[in-house]
Parts: C-alpha cells; structure tokens; sequence
C-alpha cells in the first residue's frame, strides 16, 4: 500500500496544482427575463416508443390527475418500452494466421419503464441476442477457420431496479420535519459509473444512496453517494462475474466556480482473498466557453497479492478539448499513464479495459468478438489519442478523425500506434449509419487494418 501511495503522490499534487490554479472566468453578462408569455417553438415530430401508455415522453399532452397516497406523494403511472439493436459487418486482416477474422454480428437492448412520478420508477432491461462474450450472427471461415452461424440469444434479465427521492415519497414528512429530504436512492441490478468509467463501469446488483445539495462554502453543489454491490461484480483485471464479491464505496462531487471535483473510494471483498482498494480523484475545468481540460488520478491495491483480478497500480489521465469557432465541432487530446498495473474496480464484460475513453482507437465495440484496435489494459502504459470531431449539415454527419499510439515498459512487443476514421451518418429519426477503418502498426508484430459498417436503430 506504501509503495502505491509514493507513486500516486506526484501525480496528486500535479492534479491539485492545476486544479486550483486560476483561470479566466467564464463570462456571464447581463440576462433579463421577458415580462411578456411567448409561444412554444415549433417541436420537431418524435419518434415514438414501441409502447407509452399514461402521460406522453417528452411531447405536450395534458398530464393526468394521479392520485395522493397517505405521505403526501402524488402518482400518475406511466409505462414506456424503447430499445437499440446494432447489426455490423466487421473484419481485421493482415495479422500473423490464424487471427484474421470477419463476422456478421448483432446486439440488442430492450427496456421497459413503469413511472410513478418524475423521479420514482421501476426498470427492466434485456439483452436477447447476445449472452456474455458470444453474440448472434455469422463467423466466416477466414485463415481455415470454420465457417458457423452463432447463437448468443439471452433470455435473462439484465436490469431490474427502483429508483427514487425520499424527499418526493414522503412530501409531508419532509415539509413537516424542517430538514431537506434530498436522498436518492437505487435497489437492484442496475448500471453504475464512476470516474468516467475508468473506475467504475458495470451493472451491479447493488443498493445506493445519494445525498444531494449539501450546502459547503464557495460551491453551487456537494453530492455524497453509497454504493453497496454484491452480485454480478465484474472484476477489473479480467471483467470476470464476481458473484462472490462484496463491493462498497463512498463517493463525492463537488461543484465550484470553475471546476468540478469527485473524490471517489471503493473496496472489493472477493474469494480466494481477492480483495483491494481502489480510489480516484478528478477535476474538470471549464476555461471560457470553448475549453475544457480533465484530469484523473487513479489507483488500485490488492491486499493480498497483484492477481489477474486486481493489481497494484496507479493511473493518470488527462483529457484537454475546445471547440473552433463559429463551429460545433472538438478536437481533442487525451494521455494516460499508468505505474505497475491499475485496475478498475468493477467494468462490464463488453467494456475493455479502463483506457477505453482514450480515444476511439482504444474502444471496445461491444459487437462480436473483435476487441479494441489498441491494448486499453492499465498494465504500465504510456497511451494518447490525438483526434477531431466534425459537425456536419445540422450535426447529421459526424466524421472522426484520429491517431493514437501505445507504449508498454516492461513488453515492447506491444508497441503500436496508428490511425482511424469514424463516420455516423443519421438516416430518419431512428437509424444511424456508422463505419469504422482503422490501420495498426506494431514494432514486434505484423501490422493490421480492420473495418465496420454498422447499422443501429433506435425505437
């Protein structure tokens, strides 16, 4: 643990120095509110869900009546069911045989709202054509390999969860009480994220609190979270089920002028004494009204033994962006350097490693079985992405543009960088075109191109 701690020290201080050191202030200037009523703008048509029944999801309709329970509350049920299903063609060419592979792959989600009011809700979510790692579609016999249809149909719930205020449950007792009720709160196998995902990225059978407005000095806002998670853990060395694992953790936001803080620590109580700490620390800064730069310290401890399930590491990132003017487009830095081995407490399955925000060339697709175009592991890594978004015919069109590289101390044969085009293409209201292509070059390796054109609908 005192090892750990010398390496994040540096790293802790850097972050502080930058987080506190003052910025130009975003101007506000001078907002007067009109006296006069105006009308509502003319709403673009919606898409409608598959089912909505009771009051409309965002369209003006007349709102119901409800009714008022003993604690004050007031109910207007409402039910709406809405998904995304995915459907690509992906393949990666030129790797040493027999690791050529292309696949027709598909995914979906499913889910399902009842409403009780604006901020109570029960959820239901599934994944029917995809069960772990295996997916639905087809594998091409590509370097001998067997040509095969693939089964990954999934009839299991995915999500399952209440959610709530006790401040709106329980309105006459927190008017009569004299003390601010603002307790969120959460019950079931939900998804949970913290740190961007570089700590925290999983769906969690789990019981949460969130308190938030906390009146501090000098700051708009302080939220404080618990989070309790006993099943469906997905470790971070290998994503792997932790049904066995208890994870807890207590989590803090704090909002000032210009930055926005969390404080974020967590412990993992597995078999086998897989257990550790894990902690981070952010800022994110808000420079005039087109930059933003964030910086992340992260770090991992295993108790007992650095295991495939938890390291022990420490993680830096930081993420620098601004928009041109007179566009809506972002170019965008980001670096990532880890010491020893960092690991995440918990990230789903499809997920990847922590570095997976780097960059587009460091994501997970989360469709079949071919993985991120970069290792995105937090095994003592060096790792950035240099890229541009542009914004084109009413932001209908994206287009990406971006070159990336990795560096690891103690294996040089994962050494690498290269180059990727994303396109995203809306189609109607509720279909959306991408394609991906990529080139990867290795120092110890042969080099690899891979693509993906992928259709996704959205209903």
């Amino acid at each position: 643990m005192r090892k750990t701690v010398r390496r994040a020290l540096p790293l802790l201080a850097w972050l502080a120095w930058l987080g506190m050191l003052p910025l130009p202030a975003v101007a506000a200037g001078n907002v007067e509110l009109d006296d006069e009523p105006r009308e509502l703008a003319d709403l673009p048509e919606r898409p409608r869900p598959i089912i909505e029944l009771g009051d409309l999801y965002l369209a003006p309709s007349a709102l119901q009546e409800g009714w008022e329970l003993p604690t004050g509350a007031v109910w207007t049920p409402s039910i709406l069911v809405w998904g995304t299903a995915r459907s690509g063609l992906q393949a990666e060419w030129g790797k040493a045989r027999p690791n050529d592979v292309a696949q027709w792959a598909n995914r979906s989600e499913l889910w399902g709202q009842l409403a009780l009011t604006a901020t109570e809700r029960v959820v239901v979510g599934f994944e029917p054509l995809s069960e772990d790692n295996d997916f639905t579609g087809y594998q091409f016999g590509v370097d001998g390999a067997d040509a095969d249809f693939e089964g990954g149909l999934d009839g299991e719930l995915e999500a399952l969860y209440f959610e709530g205020d006790v401040g709106e449950l329980f309105p006459k007792w927190d008017a009569e009480s004299g003390v601010p009720l603002d307790l969120g709160f959460v019950v079931g196998r939900a998804p949970f994220t913290y740190q961007d995902g570089f700590l925290i990225d999983d769906r969690m059978t789990a019981v949460g609190l969130v308190q938030n407005s906390i009146l501090a000095t000098s700051t708009s806002n302080l939220r404080a979270s618990f989070l309790a998670a006993w099943n469906d853990v997905h470790r971070g060395g290998n994503n792997r089920d932790g049904d066995d694992t208890l994870l807890t953790g207590l989590f803090f936001e704090l909002d000032r002028p210009q930055t926005t803080w969390a404080l974020d620590l967590a412990y993992a109580e597995g078999q086998d004494d897989t257990n550790g700490w894990y902690g981070g620390i952010s800022a994110i800064r808000r420079i005039q009204d087109r930059w933003n730069l964030t910086l992340r310290v992260l770090g991992s401890h295993a108790d007992h033994r650095n295991d495939i399930e938890v390291g022990r590491g420490v993680l830096g990132v930081i993420g620098f962006s601004f928009s041109p003017r007179r566009t809506h487009d972002v170019a965008y830095l980001n670096l990532a350097a880890s010491a020893d081995r960092y690991t995440p407490a918990a990230r789903g399955p499809a997920r990847g490693g922590p570095l997976g925000r780097i960059g587009i060339l460091f994501e997970a697709p989360g469709l079949g079985t071919i993985g991120a175009p970069l290792n995105n592991d937090g095994n003592r890594a060096l790792a950035g992405a240099l890229g541009y978004q542009k914004f084109l015919f009413g932001g209908r069109t994206q287009i990406v543009l971006e070159v990336a590289g990795r560096l690891q101390s103690n294996d040089r044969r994962t050494q690498a960088g290269g180059g990727g085009l994303r396109i995203q293409q809306a189609l109607g209201r509720r279909f959306i075109l991408r394609l991906d292509l990529y080139g990867i070059a290795r120092t110890h390796q042969r080099d690899f191109m891979g693509g993906r054109s992928e259709l996704v609908v959205k209903f």
